[in-house]
């Protein structure tokens, strides 16, 4: 009985051996195949409306825009301009991979099955003050940002536009009943907008990397003297903003998304030790039938 059962593993072992190696190397040729980067994605093939305005935007003239230009070559062309002017910039070779800030800047790594994976978006507040620097500053003392709402709550990312058609519309969408009172107030009659009193202009220059408006929204005592310098006003009452106003878009208060991290390659010995038990298990199923076969034939010999 034990020689039957030990000659039954040798016919498993027979089957399981080969069917391991087989697996071994398929599963070693899949783990090297994940191993070689993705091909670069031709962005504009797919999101043709997002790349048209990035290409005309802020962000995809940054290298080539008349006013960078001119400042940055009467300075002597300085290194540290381009960090924030291309993307991908390496100081110690003066290279880089591109002109502008282009998708990979804030859309990166690139998956591996994308577009079945989406993209990853780092739409924080943060990323943006590696660059504009000032704003955000100014931002950060903001009730804006007491309220969650970063820089992608107002701005376009890819065309760096607002997201309105007027600053005025962008304000309402979130302070809609102080908008609504607004209206009605002499200021409206005379033509001002929230913009004239909350973002003021700060006589800076945008080539300096700055936005050239005041991103605190503080009404100043110097906003307010720039029409009213001889008067005085009354009393007025003080109206709280809303507790919690809307954001603009569904994403407003994010100020990252997750990246996705490339799979992990399985390993190997997993599926080899698997495929050696179904060749030990086939080997002895199919051993009474070998069996068999060469009993008839020894019958067969022997007559």
């Amino acid at each position: 009985m034990l020689r039957k059962i030990m000659l039954r593993l040798g016919y498993g072992l027979f089957f399981a051996v080969p069917l391991m190696l087989v697996t071994y190397a398929i599963a070693q040729a899949d783990n090297h195949t994940q191993e070689v980067n993705p091909p670069q994605l031709e962005c504009k093939g797919c999101h043709a409306a997002f790349y048209e305005a990035w290409e005309t935007g802020a962000h995809g003239q940054a290298t080539i825009d008349p006013v960078f230009q001119n400042a940055w070559v009467a300075q002597g062309q300085p290194a540290e301009c381009l960090e924030c002017h291309v993307t991908g910039f390496d100081s110690t070779t003066y290279t880089w991979e591109s002109d502008g800030i282009t998708c990979q800047a804030c859309h990166s790594p690139i998956p591996e099955n994308h577009p079945l994976e989406p993209m990853a978006a780092d739409r924080s507040a943060h990323l943006c003050g590696d660059c504009h620097t000032e704003t955000y500053f100014e931002w950060q003392v903001s009730a804006h940002r007491e309220q969650g709402l970063d820089c992608a709550g107002c701005h376009d990312p890819h065309g760096t536009s607002l997201k309105k058609e007027s600053g005025s519309l962008l304000c309402a969408s979130c302070h809609r009943e102080r908008s609504s009172n607004f209206t009605h107030t002499s200021h409206s009659e005379q033509g001002l907008t929230c913009s004239n009193c909350h973002l003021v202009d700060l006589n800076q220059s945008v080539s300096e990397g700055k936005s050239g408006k005041d991103h605190s929204f503080f009404v100043s005592l110097e906003a307010c003297n720039s029409c009213h310098v001889y008067q005085m006003h009354d009393p007025v009452e003080v109206h709280q903003e809303h507790p919690t106003p809307v954001p603009p878009d569904n994403l407003a208060a994010v100020q990252t998304v997750p990246v996705s991290e490339a799979p992990t390659p399985v390993s190997p010995v997993g599926f080899t030790f698997l495929s050696g038990l179904i060749g030990v298990a086939l080997g002895v199923i199919i051993a009474p039938w070998i069996e068999r076969l060469q009993r008839r034939s020894r019958y067969i010999d022997e007559e």
